[in-house]
């Protein structure tokens, strides 16, 4: 893993909040800088963000740096809606919730919850009083970029900017105070980001062996293009004598033998991965390996603010990168990668950065993203905390996963700072790495991987000062979020966070990272490495993810962490659990330990990636809900998109007491309904709505219509207490009494796959089923099925006839088998249900709308579990509905 310096030495922060998104601003007013202080109508500033000091502690301060000096910065702003930024992240990545994947699309983001255009202009309009040449407000809509020099700035943000060598040679300056902005604009700004350069990156890659190739580095089929995993040609193994596949090192072929993607067929194909640098790579050693290893995949770079890069190197510049690259393309052969490359990291600032990461984040071109840099959290200045959250909570509204390496230096996550000279009470520290510590990143840990006789076990990577990074970090997570009620061995409340809330703790998973079993790359013509660290972890679970349209899956997964802790309280395996080892190197007394099930060492274990896909992929995508709901007497239509849910009024529509819907072959929507006391049909073409009267069809109190084989519109109705078959024909509409069938008080209807009509129907407090054939219409009782009040009918795929339904004021589950009929509560749906409507969809899921308290909840399985919610639109005084999926 590689580190960026941090900027700011350990202070007693307090916790971050609940969303950890509100920058910890100072409450002092001073003078507006360059006016004089005894103006009476001068304007105030106030400081904002985190005061910055020297890392390491022994830096020597030498002379300011020089006043035309060019200073890049950001200023960031507070969302226009935060609670519901914050709400809508956590909704689209719980399988509980009806907003499970609703993802946004590019830009939606900056719509909904950046700045408000008249508090950028105000912000702009006071940074250019203040002496500044703001420029255009970035594409989230929270970050505005300033450019300016040193004498600028410090006038401007009254802040000296103080010059520093560090012990190992570098240069550099940062703020001695939090940057001063005027006080009516303060509120609207998390931070400034960019006023210290001592934050550069370390390189902390860790190689296991070296070595150059001999013959027969081409692959003699290029059998990677079609999703498999090839073996490594002979000349690269020739380049470790001594060692073998699976054993000192492991292949892309043994590693997804060893993680479970032999069954993964679509090789990442369709996905863009975007890998995070702060280095240049070697085309000559991207084409070595895949010539090896008989891949073809597009490989692309993007420079962010890079300006002059380093060449690349055998064994220095370009090796993180190459590890990323290799393992991604490895594993994904038929991904494409983007490659987005901020400035070296010998001279990245935190803005630069941050910058990178945003650019990933607003292009939307990449749905999985893995970074192997990072800096320990404990030293970080609180602001630029809080503005680099902001970017990953736009990447979980959009759906794309962000996976980034733990560190490789244990539980003492700024130990590799002791190479920069800093001192004991730095390096010994207790801390996490950022950005895999972040609330909304999964952070990814490491293990030492071993395969004998294809038998796979795992332990804590600690060997030789490296460890999986790991602890407890400083953001402060609330009770209801998805590490709630997981506290991994050696947890203390490390983030002083309040009563109820829980610390975030990383890793969440864990993969190989040991060096002695590390990963094949190759760095130039001819040149391979072992490579070892987190480092390696991160991007193989980022090529997993990647198949995210292997078949079963249909698109963008998200931020995957939460349905891991989801699936360890319900006893589902996707992850191996690794027990053994701990991640202490030497410091903090054997902190942390694995053990069985979550721990601060290797999260809640490693993958098998069948199985990890199967529950975070999204296989109703394309299987948008429609509602039709009578709301406080006017009927509405309630709708899912790729955007969400949305709720509108069917204009015109009022006195409707009950409904049933569908769409007609050519998509549009039809609903037969009781409007007024009288049938109705109301449905959708090319010019917008319609609502016609079916004449002489009034006293109808229930129904359910559905198109007959032929495409008739049939309903089955009850009129005038009796039960009616009205049909639809070219002479126009027909009414029928079906006799022998009065005191029904409630229906659904279906055709069976003979095309025979199927009835399920409350009749006289008993379920009875009502159905046609060649000998006229029979109706016999469901035995022990009394005390239902609602009910909606489907079969499944399997021609097995399933009921949705309301009985005793629990939602119940009534189907049919070879041996009878069953029925089974349906749990945790609790309040008054008075109406729903059920679907099926094709991969027989149930969808249920319900109404419960008057609100429309939605119900639905998946994985074999049941999940219910609240529908996020405003749904009171909800009294009928009908749903279809489309």
């Amino acid at each position: 893993m590689s580190h960026p310096t941090p900027h700011a030495r350990p202070q007693r922060a307090n916790p971050l909040s609940r969303a950890a998104t509100l920058a910890i601003a100072t409450a002092a007013v001073v003078t507006y800088a360059g006016l004089p202080a005894a103006h009476a109508d001068a304007p105030t500033t106030q400081r904002v963000g985190s005061v910055p000091t020297a890392i390491p502690a022994d830096a020597t301060k030498t002379a300011a740096p020089a006043d035309d000096t060019p200073v890049q910065l950001s200023v960031h702003l507070k969302s226009r809606d935060e609670a519901g930024a914050n709400a809508l992240a956590a909704a689209v990545s719980d399988k509980t919730s009806p907003q499970y994947h609703r993802f946004l699309k590019t830009g939606e983001f900056a719509k909904r919850f950046g700045a408000d255009q008249a508090t950028v202009a105000k912000v702009k309009q006071a940074l250019t009083a203040q002496g500044l040449k703001p420029g255009e407000l970035d594409a989230d809509g929270l970050t505005i970029p300033v450019s300016t020099t040193v004498a600028q700035a410090k006038k401007s943000f009254d802040v000296d900017l103080a010059g520093y060598t560090t012990p190992d040679g570098r240069t550099g300056f940062l703020n001695t105070a939090a940057p001063a902005v005027r006080s009516d604009v303060a509120g609207a700004i998390t931070g400034v980001v960019g006023l210290n350069t001592l934050a550069q990156a370390h390189s902390s890659h860790v190689v296991g062996a070296t070595g150059q190739a001999g013959t027969g580095l081409a692959h003699p089929a290029a059998t990677a293009a079609a999703g498999a995993y090839p073996a490594m040609c002979a000349g690269a193994a020739s380049a470790f004598p001594g060692k073998s596949d699976s054993k000192d090192y492991f292949s892309p072929s043994a590693l997804a033998s060893a993680y479970g993607l032999n069954g993964m067929t679509d090789g990442g194909f369709g996905t863009t991965v975007a890998v995070f640098a702060l280095e240049d790579y070697s085309d000559a050693g991207l084409s070595t390996f895949q010539s090896c290893f008989g891949t073809n995949a597009s490989v692309q770079r993007v420079r962010v603010n890079s300006g002059y890069q380093a060449p690349p190197t055998n064994n220095g510049v370009g090796v993180e990168t190459a590890l990323d690259l290799d393992t991604v393309i490895g594993l994904a052969p038929r991904a494409n990668v983007l490659v987005y490359q901020g400035p070296d990291a010998s001279r990245a600032t935190q803005a630069d950065i941050q910058n990178t990461y945003r650019q990933i984040v607003s292009d939307n071109r990449a749905q999985v993203v893995t970074t192997s840099w990072g800096v320990c959290d404990q030293v970080m200045a609180t602001s630029d905390l809080n503005a680099e959250r902001d970017i990953f909570l736009q990447a979980a509204l959009q759906g794309q996963t962000v996976v980034a390496a733990s560190g490789d230096d244990g539980s003492s996550g700024c130990n590799y700072l002791k190479n920069m000279g800093a001192p004991a009470n730095i390096t010994n520290l207790l801390s996490t790495s950022d950005p895999a510590s972040q609330p909304l990143v999964t952070g990814v840990g490491g293990t030492t991987l071993s395969s004998n006789g294809g038998v796979v076990s795992e332990s804590v990577w600690n060997r030789n000062g490296g460890a999986s990074g790991g602890g407890v970090s400083r953001w402060s997570l609330n009770g209801t979020s998805y590490q709630a009620g997981f506290y991994g061995p050696g947890y203390t409340n490390q983030c002083q966070g309040a009563a109820g809330t829980t610390c975030r703790q990383v890793p969440d998973v864990a993969a190989n990272a040991d060096p002695t079993t590390g990963y094949v790359v190759s760095t130039g013509a001819g040149s391979w490495m072992i490579v070892g660290g987190t480092s390696g972890a991160a991007p193989l679970w980022a090529a997993i993810t990647a198949h995210q349209n292997n078949p079963g899956c249909s698109g963008r997964v998200g931020f995957i962490a939460p349905a891991f802790y989801w699936a360890n309280k319900h006893g589902l395996g996707a992850l191996r659990d690794v027990t053994s080892g701990n991640n202490d190197i030497g410091i903090q007394g054997g902190l942390y330990w694995a053990g069985s099930g979550y721990d601060m060492a290797t999260g809640l274990g490693t993958p098998n990636a069948d199985n990890v896909m199967k529950l975070v992929c999204n296989p109703d995508a394309g299987m948008d809900r429609t509602i039709e709901a009578v709301e406080n007497g006017q009927l509405h239509e309630v709708y899912t998109d790729t955007t969400g849910w949305h709720d509108g009024t069917v204009p015109g529509v009022t006195g409707v007491s009950a409904l049933s819907f569908t769409y007609n072959a050519n998509g549009n929507r039809v609903i037969e309904a009781i409007e007024n006391g009288e049938l109705h049909e109301i449905y959708t073409d090319a010019t917008g709505w319609h609502d016609g009267l079916i004449p002489g069809l009034s006293g109808i109190t229930a129904l359910s219509f559905s198109y007959s084989p032929s495409g008739a519109r049939v309903i089955e109705a009850i009129k005038d207490g009796e039960l009616h078959e009205i049909y639809s024909a070219s002479d126009g509409w027909h009414d029928g009494v079906i006799p022998g069938l009065s005191g029904i008080t409630a229906m659904s209807f279906s055709y069976s796959a003979s095309g025979a009509r199927v009835i399920e129907a409350i009749k006289g407090g008993e379920l009875h089923e009502i159905y046609s054939a060649s000998d006229g219409w029979h109706d016999g009782v469901i035995p022990g099925l009394s005390g239902i009040t609602a009910l909606s009918f489907n079969y499944n795929s399997a021609g097995v006839r399933v009921i949705s339904a309301v009985k005793n004021n629990q939602l119940h589950e009534v189907y049919s088998g070879s041996d009878g009929w069953h029925d089974g509560v349906i749990p945790g749906i609790g309040g008054n249900i008075t109406a729903l409507s059920g679907k099926i969809n094709p991969h027989n899921d149930r969808v249920i709308e319900a109404i419960v308290d008057g609100q429309l909840h939605e119900v639905h399985s998946a994985d074999g579990y049941w999940f219910e919610g609240a529908l996020p639109v405003p749904s009171s005084g909800t009294t009928a509905l009908s749903l279809a999926l489309h």
